[in-house]
């Protein structure tokens, strides 16, 4: 048994040890908790140095996707397909286990779709994770949905539904005392109040987000800055450019510098606004970098400066032709690697496949040998209660010949006979149980060497000596063990507790206890 034991262990960890030591998941997760930090860079880093070849299951591709998708959003790095969160979703469609992640992912893919004009298919994707949320406890996934929402009903002009939704955001925002996110929501609030005439409620909140500043993180500060900066922009530039210079001193963000060159345009610093959008066209955002560009385009046309427009709209142009480029080259490398991760996978799940039928197969060949085993166990214990019963049977049959003091002695001799002849198949176990026994009762042995095995020959030892009582222990008993029988045994023959402390090896509180098991083990018909 312990051979099989040992073999079965060697091939679950053989199993597990296919799983690549679960490093690529683990990875991820950790990849995970650095987006929920904030730490987005970072994070986004981390999963461009995860080879394609180490997603070995259609799990950890699924989970590598999903992240990577919100990495490169939340990056404003272009998105030009939504195929990999795609997957993602279909995996994650199966079974009900992993519900925040595919909330996660159509939340994604609606902001993807968005992105790509796909306004229908954003819309409804993002009402499928707000579905699939509704009884998820992550506060910080509800967050998101509702900031989504806000945007898109934002850009759409149903100004009541995004208010709505800001209410939403705002209140998950206070159960989770996140500073940041109530400032976010507060600005959503000040220009959606201020669009549907409310300008006292839109001037509280303003107020609020201003308030709310303090108790931001230094990280998320500029980007409320540039939220509050945008929202004054149209009724008080030189205040809005104040908050603009604010966030860039933080943290220079490009959305600061777009608006701030916005405003300088309006007020005809042509030198001023085009150093802003400069200081833009030098960044990896390309979202900011075409908004600038087209801005640039818009005031070189205003001013007639055609030859600076020809020159911006080139650089649109290869802007543009950049992003199609990185896109047929990244779909050529999406090839192969989908290629690639397919083989792995397929011959990685093979693998698994095999351990766990050698693992199956090694789990029963194990219970049948344990169930031969104690069927072989039983068989003996119960030819030996037969063979005790006939020996008490014989002495009985001696004992009464002997009282009639007849001349019975050849059928005396004959019936012990019959009895040695039983007593011979036994006779090993027997001996082996008396020296047991002796050892213990009379010579001062102690049981802390014993084994169930012992324990059980020498109750079938005493079963000679007192059948009666054993046959009670076990009628009597809800299956006790060989060491409890054996704890009575002791006690019937007139030891004393400290006799049985003694032989045992065992302390006063745990006699106790097995007296305590073992009346809980006696059946109600022997009570």
């Amino acid at each position: 048994m312990n051979r099989i034991t040992y073999l079965i262990i060697f091939f679950v960890l053989l199993a597990v040890g296919c799983t690549n030591d679960g490093r690529t998941n683990k990875s991820l997760v950790e990849i995970d908790s650095l987006l929920g930090k904030g730490m987005v860079d970072s994070a986004y880093n981390c999963l461009q140095a995860i080879p394609q070849k180490d997603l070995r299951t259609t799990d950890d591709s699924a989970y590598y996707y999903l992240l990577d998708t919100q990495s490169k959003y939340r990056l404003y790095k272009p998105i030009e397909t939504t195929k990999d969160i795609e997957f993602s979703i279909r995996v994650y469609s199966k079974g009900t286990e992993n519900s925040d992640k595919l909330a996660s992912a159509y939340y994604y893919k609606s902001m993807a779709s968005y992105d790509l004009g796909r306004i229908r298919e954003s819309v409804i994707d993002l009402k499928k994770a707000e579905f699939i949320s509704r009884k998820s406890k992550d506060l910080a996934l509800k967050h998101k949905i509702y900031g989504g929402f806000v945007m898109v009903n934002e850009k759409a002009g149903e100004n009541r539904a995004a208010l709505e939704y800001s209410l939403k955001s705002a209140d998950v925002s206070k159960r989770m005392k996140n500073a940041s996110w109530l400032a976010n929501a507060y600005n959503y609030m000040v220009a959606l109040y201020d669009r549907l005439g409310m300008k006292d409620s839109s001037d509280f909140y303003l107020k609020k987000s201003m308030e709310l500043v303090k108790k931001c993180p230094q990280k998320d500060v500029p980007y409320i800055m540039v939220n509050i900066g945008v929202y004054l922009m149209h009724t008080k530039p030189e205040l809005a450019k104040t908050y603009f210079k604010k966030a860039i001193e933080v943290r220079p963000i490009e959305e600061a510098y777009v608006n701030l060159a916005a405003i300088y345009a309006n007020e005809g610093k042509a030198k001023y606004a085009i150093s802003m959008w400069r200081k833009v066209e030098e960044s990896d955002n390309m979202r900011a970098k075409g908004q600038a560009l087209y801005s640039m385009l818009s005031f070189h046309m205003k001013n007639e400066d055609y030859r600076s427009a020809a020159l911006t709209a080139r650089q649109l142009v290869e802007l543009k032709d950049s992003l199609l480029n990185k896109r047929d080259a990244d779909n050529v490398k999406a090839i192969q690697s989908e290629f690639d991760v397919n083989v792995s996978r397929q011959e990685y799940e093979r693998k698994i496949t095999f351990s766990l039928v050698a693992v199956v197969l090694l789990a029963l060949l194990a219970v049948i040998v344990f169930l031969y085993s104690r069927y072989k166990t039983y068989k003996m214990k119960a030819a030996v209660a037969k063979d005790q019963m006939l020996i008490s049977s014989y002495e009985r049959q001696v004992a009464d010949l002997e009282r009639q003091g007849l001349d019975n002695r050849k059928e005396i001799e004959a019936i012990n006979r019959r009895k040695e002849r039983l007593l011979d198949r036994h006779r090993d176990t027997l001996n082996r149980g008396y020296q047991l026994f002796s050892d213990v009762t009379e010579r001062g042995k102690t049981t802390v060497l014993w084994k169930k095995h012992d324990f059980e020959i020498v109750i079938e030892y005493y079963r000679l000596t007192d059948v009666e009582f054993v046959d009670k222990l076990e009628t009597s008993y809800d299956e006790i063990s060989p060491k409890y029988k054996f704890f009575l045994i002791l006690e019937h023959i007139g030891k004393t507790d400290k006799e049985i402390m003694a032989a045992m090896c065992i302390a006063d509180v745990t006699v106790r206890s097995i007296r305590s098991r073992v009346n809980k083990k006696k059946k109600d018909v022997a009570r």
